[in-house]
């Protein structure tokens, strides 16, 4: 499995720059077994990830996402 640090951004960043954009980056990653379980930060919100490290195939939650204001300012 995944050892070190550098072997598990390499991992990640493919899967996650597919899924979320260039800009994405990844903040943590901790190894669960045969998966890789963190959180990363991509233009306008932020993601919980799980990396099936056997068949690369990354799932993506969105935690938080920032939107905008539907409201009209009072006159």
């Amino acid at each position: 499995m995944l050892r070190s640090v550098d072997a598990l951004r390499r991992a990640v960043s493919g899967p996650l720059t597919d899924s979320c954009g260039p800009q994405a980056r990844m903040l943590t990653a901790e190894v669960h077994g045969s998966e890789v379980r963190g959180l990363a930060i991509c233009p306008g919100r932020v993601v919980r990830y799980v990396l099936d490290a056997q068949k690369s195939n990354l799932d993506t939650v969105d935690l938080l996402r920032l939107t905008r204001a539907s409201r009209k300012p009072a006159a």
